[in-house]
């Protein structure tokens, strides 16, 4: 991919991002902005779809806060200097990311993947798949768009370029620069993401490293599983490529943008079918296992709602109400 085209689709991507999250305070912003609600901040860009957040520590009986996409409130100050601040904040976020991911649901899911993958895998139809597949499908056309796709998944480039922007974002974030309290959408979006890489590379090596299976070039059983034996049983490209769009298919709400995220966080893998570096069931693999790591993100941030049925007051002028909000 050129650079020219490189900046293109980054563009295109972040101004999806930041429409999808303007469109959303947009339709929330009519309906909460003459409202009062104490110890509540109304946010928009946190997860899947908007949440109130309870915020007890920084909020007062006549404090609010309505959320847009370019003034969405920070998260409150922690005691300490600006490293001790911002240490405790990504350990604290880091860790319940850990905790989502590695839990009896998650080996469950993969349980059930790694199940279809070994179908795949241990017979002739991942072979027969790649034989298909190259005969019938790839051309020079195919090459050409799978070259774009396959950088989204160069992970020697992009973990650095997001754990970077993290972790500028959560020092800004937690700093005095940031006088006006406010988040920035992208900034959320770039710390999600390189959370996701922190939380799935561990599962990555281990299943490369364990199933032990080869390219496709290697020989007529090379997506046999043989523990130890090669580092190709999930495709890393696909892993690595799926991340950012996945992340942004969860935090966007436009239902048709959320499906052309996912399509696209599908491409990198689909890459690796197309130049016969990886079978099938490697790039499966590789991709699912993006996608549980982005939604035990997603978990860590809709963890911070109270679950079941909360009650709490809604003050307008001269009139006080309750609210009612139910979270399963």
């Amino acid at each position: 991919m050129t650079r020219p085209s490189f900046y293109l689709v980054m563009g295109i991507v972040c101004l999806a991002v930041l429409a999808s999250a303007e469109g959303a305070s947009a339709k929330t912003d009519s309906l909460f902005q003459s409202l009062s609600v104490p110890t509540v901040e109304f946010s928009t860009f946190r997860g899947q779809s908007p949440a109130l957040n309870f915020e007890q520590a920084t909020c007062t009986p006549s404090s609010f806060f309505v959320s847009t996409s370019t003034n969405v409130p920070s998260e409150p100050r922690l005691p300490g200097n600006l490293c001790e601040r911002t240490g405790r904040y990504v350990f604290h976020r880091i860790w319940s990311d850990y905790c989502n991911f590695y839990c009896v649901d998650t080996a469950l899911n993969f349980g059930v993947a790694l199940g279809g993958g070994a179908v795949l895998a241990n017979t002739a139809l991942d072979r027969h798949f790649s034989g298909w597949y190259q005969e019938n499908i790839r051309s020079s056309g195919t090459d050409d768009f799978a070259k774009s796709c396959k950088f989204f998944g160069e992970g020697m480039i992009w973990a650095p370029v997001f754990v970077a922007t993290a972790v500028s974002y959560r020092l800004y974030e937690q700093s005095g620069w940031n006088t006006r309290n406010e988040r920035c959408p992208f900034g959320e979006y770039a710390a999600r993401t390189a959370r996701g890489y922190l939380v799935g590379s561990p599962m990555l090596w281990l299943y490369q490293n364990l199933l032990g299976s080869e390219r496709p070039s290697a020989n007529e059983k090379g997506s046999y599983w043989r523990p130890f034996h090669e580092d190709h049983a999930v495709s890393g490209h696909a892993f690595v490529g799926a991340m950012p769009f996945i992340t942004a298919a969860q935090m966007v709400e436009n239902p048709w943008l959320k499906g052309v995220f996912y399509v696209c966080s599908v491409l990198p893998a689909w890459s690796r079918v197309n130049d016969d570096a990886h079978y099938l069931s490697q790039t499966i693999l590789g991709w699912y296992l993006a996608y549980l790591s982005v939604r035990a993100v997603s978990q860590t941030e809709e963890t911070r709602l109270p679950k079941g049925l909360t009650i709490f007051p809604i003050t307008e002028g001269r009139y006080i109400g309750l609210g009612l909000l139910y979270r399963r």
